[in-house]
């Protein structure tokens, strides 16, 4: 009875999830800053994953230094206008957080990949990574 009582845990920690092909563009991004100007702007977004169901649900809470800027969310690219100058982006879940530093340039867009490390933990630790601007562009849905 014992084994009975174990197996749909069993089956859910082996579930995966998958999103296949980039995200179509979002027509409401989050938007954090005033207006287009300044005309820098750093997007943050999830692109498409597979993998164990904790990896999947987990949304890692995002920093711009120390200030909360919400969370990475596949299909919910989050742009944050600011003025030109050197940043660090932040990610945390329960398992770990990492940092990156982000440069942007006067009237450029830097694009940031997060996620989670592939894990079969609940809880999996987060990732960033700086991306190219025509993939980012391509892979958010978020043009510059």
């Amino acid at each position: 009875m014992k084994h009975i009582l174990l197996l749909p845990f069993l089956l859910s920690a082996c579930a995966a999830t998958l999103q296949v092909g980039d995200p179509a563009p979002d027509p409401t991004p989050t938007i954090i800053g005033e207006g287009s100007d300044p005309g820098s702007a750093i997007v943050i977004y999830r692109a498409s994953e597979a993998g164990f169901l904790g990896n999947v649900a987990t949304n890692p809470a995002l920093f711009l230094g120390e200030r909360s800027m919400g969370t990475c969310r596949i299909g919910a690219p989050l742009v944050i206008r600011l003025a030109p100058g050197d940043y660090v982006i932040g990610a945390i879940t329960q398992a770990g957080q990492t940092r990156e530093a982000v440069s942007v340039a006067d009237g450029q867009t830097a694009y940031v990949r997060c996620g989670t490390t592939a894990s079969p933990s609940l809880t999996p630790p987060p990732f960033l990574d700086p991306v190219e601007a025509s993939a980012g562009a391509r892979q958010s849905g978020v043009r510059p």
